[in-house]
């Protein structure tokens, strides 16, 4: 079963996400300070490895939730 994920990070992650198929928008509820991006995870990824997976650094993540 795939699970969707919504994953904030920061903003330093706009360029790659630009150049991605990915779906983000700025989160407004931190003053455009975090990008919020929805990513499946059909192979049951921890987050280092979903991150890793789409090309999102993980230290550049603040956290990420089951959606």
């Amino acid at each position: 079963m795939t699970q969707s994920y919504l994953i904030h990070c920061k903003p330093s992650q706009e360029q790659l996400l630009t150049n991605s198929d990915l779906m983000w928008s700025y989160n407004d509820e931190h003053d455009f300070d975090e990008i919020d991006v929805i990513v499946d995870n059909k192979d049951n990824l921890n987050d280092e490895q979903l991150c890793s997976h789409y090309g999102i650094d993980y230290d550049q993540v603040n956290y990420i939730e089951l959606i």
